[in-house]
């Protein structure tokens, strides 16, 4: 059979969630208007109810416990306030996708024909999502992005925010209670004089959104500020077809690498 395939641009946003997985991992859950979820795997709402009651995607951490970041480091949670139980959490995620579509329409629900395929081909769907802005509603104007993760100081608090560089050279940085825009050449100096940060010598307060306030007692690691710098700016080279930096590739590896010794040196 001559095999033939299409794309479906299926949009969504990103809110809060952990992983557990040998240890506690923070990530952007992915959440789109059809009702699908990604937790490191593409699930319907029915699959999120069996990641929640399986404790794979959890809403809170215990203290004591360290959480990674992916691309900015590891950090022992002395003390926390998490806003979210299993139940609540769920709803959370419910009411966000009825944000992207109040009406419900085709909302996805995956068949067990799906869910077997998956099985037998051994595949775990688990597709990256991509950035973007909307510059022009006539015609749907879109310009894309790519960002990563980062601590920061604003009003004289701590947060970790989303800060995404689009290919025409806006950086937004996006919180659940603040969205602040800036132009990529004048960023660097926010990250020289500490606006944007990785790591700390004393415990910090973090508010991780509107999921969590946290005391982090103890930087296990931390990634280098200013490469994190030289990232966005190898993002929008990289968005505009221009030659970029390689050597951040490596860094996923050495992550992994650093997590795995940071748990077994706690074990």
């Amino acid at each position: 059979m001559h095999k033939i395939s299409r794309q479906k641009t299926i949009e969504g946003t990103r809110i809060p969630g952990i992983i557990r997985n040998g240890q506690y991992f923070f990530i952007n859950l992915d959440v789109y208007e059809d009702g699908m979820i990604n937790c490191w795997e593409l699930v319907d709402l029915v699959g999120l109810k069996e990641k929640l009651r399986e404790e794979w995607l959890v809403p809170s951490i215990p203290d004591g416990e360290a959480i990674s970041i992916h691309g900015l480091g590891m950090y022992t949670i002395e003390a926390a306030n998490w806003k979210y139980d299993e139940h609540t959490y769920y709803e959370y995620i419910e009411k966000t996708i009825k944000r992207l579509n109040p009406k419900l329409e085709n909302i996805y629900t995956l068949s067990a024909e799906e869910k077997e395929l998956a099985k037998n081909r051994r595949i775990t769907f688990s597709p990256k999502a991509k950035d973007f802005y909307v510059k022009n509603e006539l015609f749907y104007e879109t310009i894309d992005g790519d960002g990563l993760a980062v601590f920061m100081q604003h009003e004289g608090l701590n947060y970790l925010v989303n800060l995404v560089v689009y290919k025409d050279g806006r950086v937004t940085c996006y919180h659940s209670e603040f969205e602040l825009n800036f132009a990529l050449d004048e960023l660097q100096e926010y990250f020289r004089k500490g606006t944007f940060f990785t790591g700390f010598s004393s415990p910090t307060e973090v508010i991780l959104d509107n999921f969590a306030e946290v005391l982090l007692s103890e930087v296990v690691y931390s990634e280098d500020i200013g490469e994190k710098y030289k990232e966005l700016v190898d993002a929008h080279c990289k968005l505009n077809g221009q030659k970029h930096h390689l050597k951040h590739a490596e860094k996923p590896i050495m992550n992994i690498l650093r997590s795995l010794r940071a748990t077994l040196e706690k074990s």
